[in-house]
């Protein structure tokens, strides 16, 4: 008897980090994210293995966690304040 793979799709990510679909994308666009296992019709949609998704999660706290989400977020926009970047 095989054991079926548990596999995960953008709407599965983006309920498991409180994400928007265009925050997955990005996130999946960037070096370091796992390659998908699978990806049909012509590659839109892709799905990744839970246990490549779990390995990718570990030491980033803001996917899982809303406070440090926040916390990564004001860092990033008081930076930007301080380069004169931001309005």
């Amino acid at each position: 008897m095989t054991t079926p793979l548990a596999l995960l799709g953008i709407a599965d990510l983006t309920a498991r980090w409180s994400y928007t679909r265009q925050g997955v994308h990005q996130l999946a666009a960037r070096p370091g994210f796992p390659a998908p296992a699978a990806a049909v019709n012509g590659g839109r949609i892709r799905v990744w293995l839970l246990a490549d998704i779990e390995a990718f999660e570990q030491g980033r706290s803001e996917l899982g966690d809303q406070v440090a989400k926040q916390r990564k977020q004001r860092g990033y926009h008081q930076a930007q304040k301080k380069a004169g970047q931001e309005p």
